[in-house]
């Protein structure tokens, strides 16, 4: 169970493997499904502002990580 993991982990950070785009897209995929679900509302003004509110906190959301990523990663490179 746990090689099957590994192996799993492996090609999806893979640069050359295919099962990476494919991982990719599907975390994108469900990322996608769920703001969609929670901003489902029948009221398009309380459906626009939780649109709004879920894509700032996304958006946040990376870029917050990625800067915390380069800072913790990418300033020994050269």
């Amino acid at each position: 169970m746990m090689d099957a993991i590994r192996d799993l982990v492996i090609k999806a950070f893979a640069v050359d493997s295919i099962w990476s785009i494919v991982i990719r897209g599907g975390v994108w995929m469900i990322i996608a499904m769920i703001i969609i679900v929670s901003v489902d509302n029948p009221n398009s003004d309380t459906s626009s502002r939780k649109l709004k509110a879920n894509l700032g906190f996304f958006t946040m959301f990376l870029l917050l990580s990625g800067g915390l990523i380069y800072l913790l990663f990418g300033m020994g490179a050269k």
